[in-house]
């Protein structure tokens, strides 16, 4: 067996159930924000956050059908979540409770693409 194999297919599981947390609070929580801004904005924010979600759950599942291959894909999809989150941690306001979060959930893109890279990497 590969050396990131097992740990792959658990990066793996928690990036879809991460995807699936957020679109869940997403959709619970349209409308009760208080933030004026125009309808245009607000759904083209709205189809962002859709949208990166749906690329959390799509990452874990290719990372779960191809844990046990040689795949330089799964590293790519591991290097494009790593990145998105940490565009958004450069982009936090100086709230420490928002920064807390976002170094937090750093720790989960990392841990699928450092174990990605072991499953790509030869033995």
């Amino acid at each position: 067996m590969r050396k990131g194999t097992k740990h792959l297919r658990i990066a793996s599981i928690i990036q879809i159930i991460i995807g699936i947390i957020g679109i869940l609070i997403t959709y619970y929580l349209i409308g009760e924000a208080t933030i004026d801004i125009d309808a245009k904005k607000a759904l083209g924010i709205l189809i962002l956050t859709y949208a990166s979600y749906a690329f959390q759950i799509i990452a874990g599942l290719f990372g779960l059908i191809l844990a046990k291959k040689n795949s330089l894909f799964t590293v790519l999809l591991g290097l494009l979540l790593f990145t998105s989150q940490l565009i958004q941690f450069i982009h936090t306001d100086n709230n420490i409770l928002y920064i807390i979060i976002n170094i937090v959930m750093l720790i989960f893109p990392y841990y699928y693409l450092h174990n990605a890279y072991l499953n790509f990497k030869k033995q």
